[in-house]
């Protein structure tokens, strides 16, 4: 079983063909960033820093010319890394609040995205980039980047022979709860009231989880002040501790809160070997959330931009491939729109259990409730 489960981590790969010079746009977009990882000799480390470190990252996209909403979102990518600025806390303010103040304009929020296990600082800001980047998204969207291992395993030892790194990582996301809470009253204080929306994507949805249900003045701040939502996408969470403790924990301090799963995400389904108990982002057991006002999304059937051989190994797990996903996640959740709008068009369907089943069909050319993509 799990060498079956453990084959296509070593044949996936990342990224796609360029498309032809003479049919293709360059798009520069900028992701924020806020980490607490140290530097040393100038590159990012494991260790975690005494204080944050502020700064932006410009990604630039080269797409199909003319490529439309659904081609972003289900098509190949090719990035360049262009500039890498830091900046101080004061800047860094300034200028994500100006960045919010254009996207009002747009009807969008600020997304704070928290990424995942064995996730290097670089390949983070890669990952940030092209989510926001496939979603044609203009919002000022800011990482928060913890030391994680930069690799799927370490070496072994005696006594855990394949999850080393993982045990590594489960501890440093944990340790990361108060760089958290700090990231998260900068972010709130650059960004419009009620405009924020958090995401945690796989292990780093237990860093946002834990880090907002522990009392704390940042939590206080949120009672008064709730965010716009807070999503658990991929998660690698006890499904039965979230149940119990951390979705009672979300409600008051997020206006919506919302489970993006699936029953085909394998390294949720390795997770759950190692960890002998069953995982939130494994739509069979998320099905219970809906009656404690928590929006479950099932993305088992949605359509994802690995198509042809890469589809074979496709481990069903990475945000940014997650085309129908972000659709809804950025047009319905991000930009505020009804919950009832998931059904608009046609997209998805709720079933007895009151899950909203994402279909395998074509993406749309309208938001949810009739308003056209930019």
């Amino acid at each position: 079983m799990i060498c079956r489960l453990l084959l296509p981590l070593v044949l996936a790969v990342h990224g796609g063909a360029t498309p032809s010079a003479a049919r293709a746009d360059t798009v520069a977009d900028t992701t924020w960033y806020i980490t607490n990882r140290a530097r040393r000799s100038g590159r990012m480390t494991r260790t975690a820093a005494d204080s944050l470190e502020f700064g932006y990252v410009v990604m630039r996209f080269i797409d199909a010319r003319g490529a439309g909403m659904p081609e972003r979102l289900l098509g190949r990518v090719h990035a360049q890394r262009g500039d890498s600025v830091r900046l101080s806390r004061s800047e860094f303010v300034r200028r994500v609040a100006a960045s919010d103040a254009r996207a009002e304009a747009r009807d969008e929020g600020a997304v704070l995205f928290v990424h995942g296990y064995a996730t290097s600082f670089g390949r983070a800001l890669s990952q940030g980039s092209e989510i926001a980047h496939r979603a044609g998204y203009g919002g000022p969207f800011i990482l928060f980047s913890w030391p994680a291992h930069t690799a799927l395993a370490t070496w072994p030892t005696p006594r855990m022979l394949i999850s080393h790194a993982y045990r590594d990582d489960s501890t440093a996301a944990k340790q990361s709860g108060d760089a958290f809470r700090a990231a998260l009253a900068v972010v709130r204080e650059a960004v419009r009231p009620g405009a924020l929306t958090v995401v945690g994507h796989s292990m780093g949805a237990q860093l946002v989880g834990e880090a907002l249900r522990a009392r704390s003045p940042e939590r206080d701040a949120l009672l008064l002040q709730p965010l716009r939502a807070v999503a658990f996408f991929a998660a690698d969470i006890n499904a039965l501790w979230f149940r119990d403790s951390i979705a009672p924990a979300m409600a008051p301090i997020a206006a919506r809160r919302v489970v993006y799963a699936s029953s085909s995400d394998r390294m949720l389904a390795l997770s759950r070997l190692v960890n002998h108990a069953p995982r939130l982002g494994q739509v069979g057991t998320a099905r219970f959330l809906s009656a404690a006002g928590v929006e479950v999304v099932d993305v088992t059937q949605a359509q994802r931009a690995a198509s042809g051989w890469p589809a074979m190994v496709d481990l069903h797990h990475a945000m940014r491939l997650s085309g129908a996903a972000l659709y809804d996640f950025f047009y319905d959740v991000v930009r505020a729109k009804p919950v009832a709008c998931r059904g608009t068009t046609g997209l998805a369907s709720r079933d007895t259990n009151g899950v909203w089943r994402l279909q395998k069909k074509a993406i749309p050319a309208s938001t949810a409730c009739g308003a056209t993509i930019d």
